[in-house]
């Protein structure tokens, strides 16, 4: 009898590739663009309306939730963002990296009860990006489900390693218009 590995595989089916860089540490310094979709990029944030973000109460959770993060964690500092109707640009720095002998972390935090995600979640590198988002979309996930709304997340995220300053200005640019240009965007949904 042949064993297959499908620990890569999407519900078995599909293998998904890591979308992060090899060998890249993602606790360390640096300049990083993220973006985090709603699930089925629902407008679970809000509306957009005369060129202006109008925030949902889920919106608002968001908002005041990415804000305490960054209010918290002071190894990492916002540079730009903007709260979409379905998806979340972030352009942040991490400063400087924590080095500590122990994990600040728990398994607890991740947004699924599923036992594979919960093991992925404890191989997370404290203070990496990977642990400073799940724990982003597991407090806002938390607070909104508390206040009875159906919500939930696209899976993973995108990130991008800022290497120039070119680079950084035509994001922070394109943050900073999104709203304005959001009938032009990929995640536009009406």
């Amino acid at each position: 009898m042949l064993l297959v590995d499908n620990s890569d595989k999407f519900v078995n089916k599909f293998k998904l590739k890591s979308s992060r860089l090899k060998n890249w540490d993602y606790s360390s310094p640096g300049i990083y663009f993220i973006t985090i979709c709603s699930y089925n990029h629902n407008n679970f944030f809000g509306k957009i309306f005369n060129h202006q973000m109008e925030l949902s109460k889920i919106g608002n959770v968001v908002k005041s939730e990415l804000l305490k993060t960054f209010k918290i964690r002071k190894n990492i500092k916002l540079h730009e963002w903007i709260i979409m109707p379905n998806h979340i640009h972030i352009l942040m720095e991490i400063k400087y990296q924590i080095k500590k002998n122990f994990i600040v972390e728990t398994s607890q935090r991740g947004v699924s009860t599923e036992k594979k995600t919960i093991n992925a979640i404890k191989k997370w590198k404290p203070n990496s990006i990977s642990s400073i988002i799940c724990q982003f979309k597991s407090i806002c996930t938390k607070i909104i489900k508390k206040q009875n709304m159906w919500f939930s997340w696209q899976s993973r995220f995108h990130d991008e390693i800022i290497k120039d300053k070119k680079r950084y200005y035509v994001i922070k640019k394109y943050i900073q218009n999104n709203v304005k240009n959001w009938q032009k965007d990929n995640f536009y949904k009406n």
